[in-house]
């Protein structure tokens, strides 16, 4: 069995804010521990395929027990995310 990476798309809050990309249909895109003073590290948004990333709402518990629920229990997702991202 060989072990697989998979990254995602991530960048500082204000960067994201400033570049506002719409994300793909359920592309996810973190926001990175700032060093700007912008915070919100480890937060995570998912695209819809038209809505741009300053209008996209945060992903909540709500939301990861859905991500859960559709890629199984394999796939562990925590709001902590700063400490997996590397």
């Amino acid at each position: 069995m060989s072990v697989r990476r998979i990254k995602l798309r991530r960048d500082t809050a204000f960067n994201w804010s400033q570049i506002n990309p719409a994300l793909q249909e359920g592309e996810i895109g973190i926001v990175l521990n700032a060093q700007d003073g912008t915070g919100g590290g480890g937060r995570l948004k998912c695209g819809d395929g038209f809505t741009s990333w300053n209008n996209l709402p945060y992903v909540d518990d709500a939301g990861l027990d859905a991500i859960r629920e559709e890629y199984g229990d394999e796939a562990t997702f925590e709001l902590g995310l700063q400490t997996t991202l590397t």
